[in-house]
């Protein structure tokens, strides 16, 4: 065979064999499209796991939040109520027979039940709260608690707002250096900061859970 004929064929031959077969093609192509197949659904799946366990969260946060709120406003919380009511004096205290009303009220609370009576009542109301809540709320509800066992010491103020932080600071000094004048002392200084820190920062509490209900707070 001449030369340039022998040439021609294997080149033709060459051309032919590099170029892949149909049918290994379509294998290819099929097991390629099935992996992809299972990837995708194997992230679809984990996605949409992942998104029920976040409303199934949501869900339970809400009816938490909803359940507390409830209790109080229906008096179904005795111990918080009081706390709120006193916590609302506090906030307009000024002449002497209004500081005393204060003092007779903190003093009643704290003879029907003593520190540790209400950290068990608080305690079991804050828990559902601490248990479904957002890092936020569930801190609160933790700062509550270690006012009632007096170390108030330990939270950092700085994680509330500007008007919380001045609100502990200046009753804090208030306790330290204030004197009884015009009205007749029945709780100690710790005592009645003690109750008027428990009871602003259930109301910070009351307004967090608000506010998440609403979409508002993440």
């Amino acid at each position: 065979m001449p030369e340039s004929k022998r040439g021609r064929i294997r080149k033709w031959i060459g051309l032919q064999s590099s170029e892949p077969h149909p049918y290994v093609m379509a294998l290819v192509t099929a097991a390629l499209a099935g992996l992809f197949s299972v990837i995708g659904s194997y992230y679809t799946t984990k996605f949409q796991m992942n998104q029920a366990v976040v409303q199934k969260q949501l869900e339970c946060r809400v009816s938490a939040y909803t359940a507390f709120l409830e209790k109080i406003d229906r008096s179904r919380a005795p111990a918080i109520s009081q706390i709120l009511t006193i916590g609302s004096m506090a906030e307009h205290v000024a002449t002497d027979s209004e500081i005393q009303a204060f003092e007779d009220r903190v003093f009643s609370l704290l003879t029907k039940h003593d520190a540790h009576d209400l950290y068990w009542q608080l305690n079991a109301d804050l828990n559902i709260l601490r248990l479904h809540g957002t890092k936020s709320v569930a801190r609160t509800c933790d700062d509550i608690l270690k006012v009632l066992l007096l170390r108030d010491h330990e939270i950092d103020w700085t994680q509330h707002s500007p008007e919380v932080a001045a609100f502990y600071k200046q009753w804090k000094v208030n306790q330290e250096q204030g004197t009884a004048y015009g009205w007749e002392e029945r709780v100690s200084p710790e005592e009645r900061l003690m109750i008027v820190m428990m009871a602003k920062l259930t109301e910070v509490l009351i307004a967090q859970l608000r506010e998440e209900i609403h979409g508002r707070s993440a």
